[in-house]
């Protein structure tokens, strides 16, 4: 057998394939896990079906999972998405000799003389779709496809996962799919995408290149690594012109250069993604990566700390005497999923806003929380704690009340209106804007951590404000993020100058009853048509 399945002995080739598909088949062999960001139309999919094939001639009692982007779509898409890969095994099937590989349901191991695509869809459905090639009578290998679910990957052996960056919940399909090729070297693991049209996904973060890459036409696609390691090989439009690919006219039907191509789109950012195979940033993610990368490297070289659970024995140490705010996301539970209590300690100095501490926990117990808060102003001596106490109202009016001696306490309502340069908004748009304009003007530091990183990139732009992602696997709702904005509010528009204040306890003042766990804070539920900020606020 040969290194790829282009060529058998003195034959025809088997299957005719273009330069980057070649070169992907090569790759595979030498890369445990590769990502294929290729332009639209190029032929992913059918490229896979052969390395699938490929890897199922070699090696028998194999299996590969070949997993669909088509998540939890009706029907019908389901149907579209049985034809495509309906294709890619008729134009392998239409090369072998009769016999040799064979369809199958896999729930009752009994084989399929020939599908509509009724049956296709079915079948694929119901996650009882395989493609079995058969070494002799008794021995074959098998590619299952299954649509990409983290309950559905469970099984072993080579994955192949197709378009991941149209997967919603792909952050939830990774975490089940990573330990199947790591418990087992000879494993290996395929992504394949276009450009996902929204910056936060998670895919965006996994296969964008680093600042400033460059890429040569080269019909045979760019091999990078991604700043989270993963080898990708980048195959755009004209990566594929150079080897004889042209697009076309979509009235004319002749033949188009990528540059005439994209003068005649309308959407220049939707052809730079799907055909440019470009990572734009501006997606519906509140926080761009750049900026918050760019904050994290300035936190590490600042010594900007992140700590679970309880205060570290060493936080007092990079504290220089400016001064300072706190902030703080309240959130009383100990449950797994549920959200946890973030604080965040600001302090700036020479024009930049420094988050010495962001420390993130749960507790059920609400003297926990208070003692560190206690300490945290009686070390600091912020200008003003802010806590948001739109779901922990009363447990705020107690912290209010303990620490009015200590410091200002503030205490914010998200849905509650307030006003920045004559333009009325609620505090969530408010401290939204607020958090998002200073990170744009790079004048923030953070802790270098991940889960920062990931916790900040939960926060959407939702109608002029923001609303919060949740992360099902964490429970996180950026609540880190939250604390940040507060804290910046505290170390702001706070006085310094304690004082004592009545806090509305009664029913008016209870959060919306239908989130129990958290008060609903969108523009549109208690402040619709409020307009956001247009300058950045320092």
């Amino acid at each position: 057998m040969q290194n790829t399945i282009l060529e058998q002995s003195q034959q025809e080739p088997v299957i005719h394939m273009r330069t980057g598909q070649k070169s992907l088949i090569r790759l595979v062999d030498t890369y445990r896990m590769i990502a294929f960001v290729a332009r639209r139309q190029y032929g992913k999919t059918t490229t896979f079906s052969n390395i699938a094939l490929k890897k199922m001639m070699k090696e028998k009692n194999h299996t590969v999972i070949f997993g669909s982007a088509k998540l939890n779509l009706s029907r019908e898409i389901v149907r579209k998405e049985a034809t495509v890969i309906e294709q890619g095994i008729s134009a392998i099937t239409k090369q072998l000799a009769a016999g040799s590989f064979q369809i199958a349901n896999s729930d009752n191991n009994k084989l399929i003389d020939a599908l509509t695509h009724d049956d296709f869809a079915e079948l694929f459905e119901a996650q009882r779709l395989e493609f079995r090639y058969y070494h002799d009578r008794t021995s074959y290998s098998r590619t299952k496809v299954v649509a990409l679910r983290p309950d559905t990957v469970g099984e072993t052996g080579d994955l192949m996962a197709d378009e991941v960056g149209r997967i919603n919940n792909w952050r939830e399909v990774w975490e089940a799919i990573e330990p199947i090729v790591a418990a087992n070297p000879t494993y290996r693991l395929l992504l394949s995408t276009t450009v996902p049209p929204d910056d936060s996904h998670y895919s965006f973060e996994q296969l964008a290149p680093l600042p400033g890459a460059e890429f040569p036409f080269n019909p045979a696609g760019n091999l990078y690594e991604s700043a989270l390691g993963v080898t990708v090989l980048r195959l755009s439009a004209d990566d594929a012109y150079t080897d004889g690919i042209p697009l076309y006219d979509l009235k004319t039907g002749n033949a188009m250069s990528p540059a005439a191509h994209r003068a005649s789109y309308a959407d220049k950012a939707a052809w730079d993604r799907n055909y440019g195979c470009i990572f734009l940033m501006g997606g519906s993610s509140a926080v761009g990566l750049m900026p918050l990368l760019e904050a994290q490297e300035r936190g590490r070289e600042l010594n900007c700390i992140y700590a679970e659970d309880d205060l570290p024995s060493f936080w007092r140490r990079n504290f220089t005497g400016g001064p300072i705010g706190i902030g703080a996301d309240p959130a009383t539970t100990e449950k797994q999923k549920s959200n946890p209590f973030g604080i965040c300690v600001t302090e700036r100095v020479n024009g930049l806003f420094i988050t010495r501490l962001v420390l993130s926990f749960k507790s059920s117990d609400p003297s926990k929380p208070k003692a560190i808060l206690r300490e945290l102003c009686e070390t600091c001596h912020p200008l003003a704690l802010a806590l948001d106490a739109s779901s922990e109202r009363y447990w705020c009016a107690e912290v209010q009340q303990d620490l009015r001696n200590i410091c200002p306490v503030m205490l914010v309502v998200n849905g509650e209106k307030t006003e920045y340069l004559g333009e009325p908004m609620n505090y969530k748009t408010y401290l939204g804007n607020l958090a998002v304009s200073n990170l744009d003007e790079s004048i923030c530091a953070l802790p270098p951590d991940k889960v920062i990183k990931d916790d900040f990139r939960l926060v959407q732009r939702y109608k002029g404000g923001f609303d919060n992602n949740l992360d099902p696997i964490t429970g996180r709702h950026g609540d880190l993020f939250d604390g940040f904005k507060l804290s910046l509010h505290a170390l702001i528009n706070g006085t310094g100058m304690t004082e004592a204040e009545a806090t509305p306890t009664g029913h008016a003042a209870d959060p919306d009853p239908a989130r129990q766990t958290r008060m609903s804070s969108r523009p549109d539920h208690s402040a619709d048509g409020c307009a956001a900020p247009s300058a950045a606020i320092v």
